[in-house]
């Protein structure tokens, strides 16, 4: 029974070893997808306006979310003239990002976009020193 629990335990860390070899080796790959994609990623969320802000502005309609594009975001205001105060239209500005999540995104949402660029660290098996 001794010799059978010795040769389970050796087996049970070759496999062990063997899992963190190969999650190395994913980690890798994953590091050298993210560098080939690029390192920095900017997501944009854009929050619901709170009861206390509806009051001091007209809620969000400055903010657009083109539809057939979501990694753009449109900010736009009236333009009035320096001299008369009379309005000559809308000033538009377009920023864009890797992703733009709208106020009505929910938290799932933003964390399944997310979630393959985020890593969690495991402990390396106990017979073996971290990397």
């Amino acid at each position: 029974l001794q010799v059978q629990a010795a040769a389970q335990e050796q087996q049970l860390g070759q496999q062990e070893e063997r899992l963190h070899r190969l999650e190395m080796e994913r980690r890798r790959l994953h590091n050298l997808v993210q560098e080939l994609k690029g390192n920095i990623r900017v997501f944009c969320r854009v929050r619901p306006v709170l009861p206390e802000e509806e009051e001091r502005q007209k809620g969000l309609e400055h903010l657009h979310f083109p539809r057939q594009d979501n990694k753009v975001l449109v900010l736009s205001r009236p333009e009035e003239s320096h001299v008369g105060r009379e309005r000559r239209g809308d000033v538009r500005y377009d920023f864009s990002f890797d992703r733009v999540f709208p106020p009505s995104a929910s938290q799932q949402e933003i964390f399944e976009e997310i979630a393959l660029l985020v890593q969690v660290e495991r402990p390396p098996p106990q017979n073996q020193p971290p990397e």
